[in-house]
């Protein structure tokens, strides 16, 4: 039996209550990672599923005192964490990771102008930690919701006319960082990294081309269109004084936007089948970077929680 094991059954636990009710079980989907979608889980950020495979939660992180890869990134190389969102509200599951070095807290409910129903227990976890946040975005295009009204309609681009997707697309994208960021700040997020969260939740959640391109779905065949609405994200994060990153893949970052050099902004891979290193590694960069940025955090597949290592 090893140390950590005798520690272990040395613990003494308190008393359950007589009567008193079990703790909720974890949403449990298996995990399956889709080379259709970049490699990432299958997944669906509409805020009614998500994977979260049953496993023995991770120990706290090992603090990391080497010097980061690259100098501009807000966590030191090799040190490691997790990311938490909706799926991690008590009402899916009530233990929240260790505290640890990295701590990404996603600020919606599955879908872009929406707040995480437990923002103030996610923001209080992992004292210890590095915060970042991240939020969610997709496209407004073909929606006749009243949110794609208020908020793809209007904005900085004018009052859009009903075809004018460009129009829509800047202002979407603007407007949606702007809410994400003042209900977080209102919340008392602190965090000035913040990631933007560019996927196909399914192989499926992009339209083809021709007459089905501007009805509504996740995305868009109109990469100009999908990178508008990055960039107007990424614009209104710095106008607020934020770092903008992106999440992503190469394969799913080149089809929702054609592959968009975005300047030099950090990226954060959704990596599935080698270690973190693989994925940092500038010699690798042609097979894994994109949006002309240089990875800061790799996320491996998720055991309870999605864990994560510093470039």
């Amino acid at each position: 039996m090893t140390g950590l094991a005798l520690a272990l059954t040395a613990l003494t636990l308190p008393a359950v209550p007589a009567g008193a009710a079990p703790a909720p079980e974890p949403t449990v989907i298996h995990t399956v990672a889709s080379d259709a979608i970049g490699g990432l889980p299958i997944k669906s950020l509409d805020g009614t599923r998500e994977y979260i495979p049953r496993a023995a939660a991770r120990p706290t992180a090992t603090r990391q005192t080497v010097t980061a890869h690259n100098a501009h990134n807000i966590w030191p190389t090799g040190a490691t964490g997790y990311d938490i969102s909706w799926p991690n509200c008590p009402a899916h599951n009530p233990v929240l990771p260790p505290d640890s070095d990295v701590a990404v807290v996603g600020v919606n409910d599955g879908t872009p102008f929406t707040a995480l129903p437990c923002m103030d227990e996610a923001l209080a976890w992992s004292p210890n930690g590095v915060h970042a946040q991240y939020m969610i975005l997709d496209s407004p295009i073909g929606s006749a919701t009243d949110t794609a009204a208020q908020y793809a309609g209007h904005g900085p681009a004018g009052d859009c006319a009903a075809a004018d997707y460009r129009c829509q697309a800047f202002n979407w994208g603007w407007n949606a960082a702007d809410y994400s960021v003042r209900i977080a700040t209102e919340a008392g997020a602190t965090g000035k990294t913040w990631w933007l969260d560019v996927e196909l939740p399914t192989a499926g959640s992009i339209n083809p081309p021709g007459d089905d391109c501007y009805k509504a779905n996740f995305w868009t065949c109109d990469t100009t269109v999908n990178t508008t609405i990055v960039a107007a994200a990424v614009a209104r994060l710095k106008v607020l004084g934020k770092t903008a990153g992106v999440y992503s893949t190469q394969l799913q970052w080149g089809k929702i936007t054609g592959g968009q050099d975005m300047a030099g902004v950090p990226i954060w891979i959704a990596g599935w089948s080698h270690p973190a290193a693989t994925y940092c590694d500038p010699a690798n960069a042609s097979s894994y970077w994109f949006a002309g940025g240089s990875p800061w955090l790799i996320q491996d597949l998720p055991d309870v929680y999605d864990p994560d290592t510093a470039c």
